[in-house]
């Protein structure tokens, strides 16, 4: 006999919460807003650590976009694949999973840094499913390694999306752009997938 009282479903649990707070997050401010994405990253994170999110600031269609991401962990992808298809109706809002390529070129600020598409440059090869890189990046330095890198790979989600970073790039070599020959705007990797 299991007298222990079920556990609920930590999927379910989330999307029951979000359910009873979605007019909040419909109708976001400046005012409260850290105090909405404080609460919503702490129940993503009691699904999965890893899980990150992103809310569209103006409305498409009337609705705005809820992109649920594995912030850059691999390790995480499934757990993404299964809160959006658990997904409940909701009118208000597009539930999206994982951070798409985008059209238009962004900028990242990261740290003391700021990187563009127009930062970085790329050569490639192809391996079977993957694609191995070589980035080479304005102003990339030893001292700075770590924060170019991180915002390289952002870059890199808005470029191919999080998924084709994610599980269709292979390895990565990241070095200083000094005009090298031969290498073609990162921007160009969207042709790849």
């Amino acid at each position: 006999m299991n007298w222990l009282p079920k556990r609920k479903d930590k999927v379910a649990a989330f999307w029951e919460w979000f359910e009873d707070n979605k007019e909040a997050y419909f109708d976001l401010d400046d005012s409260g807003r850290d105090k909405l994405f404080n609460q919503l990253e702490k129940k993503l994170h009691k699904v999965n650590r890893h899980l990150a999110f992103e809310l569209s600031e103006g409305l498409v269609d009337g609705k705005r976009e809820f992109i649920v991401s594995a912030d850059g962990m691999v390790e995480a992808f499934d757990a993404v694949i299964n809160l959006v298809g658990q997904a409940p109706d909701l009118p208000l809002f597009t539930i999206v999973a994982f951070r798409q390529p985008q059209e238009e070129e962004v900028s990242i600020e990261y740290g003391e840094i700021e990187l563009s598409w127009e930062d970085i440059f790329c050569t490639f090869e192809k391996d079977s499913d993957e694609v191995n890189l070589i980035l080479y990046i304005k102003g990339f330095t030893e001292d700075n390694e770590d924060e170019f890198v991180s915002a390289s790979f952002i870059l890199l989600d808005t470029i191919i999306g999080e998924y084709n970073a994610g599980m269709r790039i292979g390895e990565i070599e990241f070095t200083s752009y000094e005009g090298q020959p031969d290498v073609r705007p990162v921007k160009e990797l969207q042709s790849l997938f």
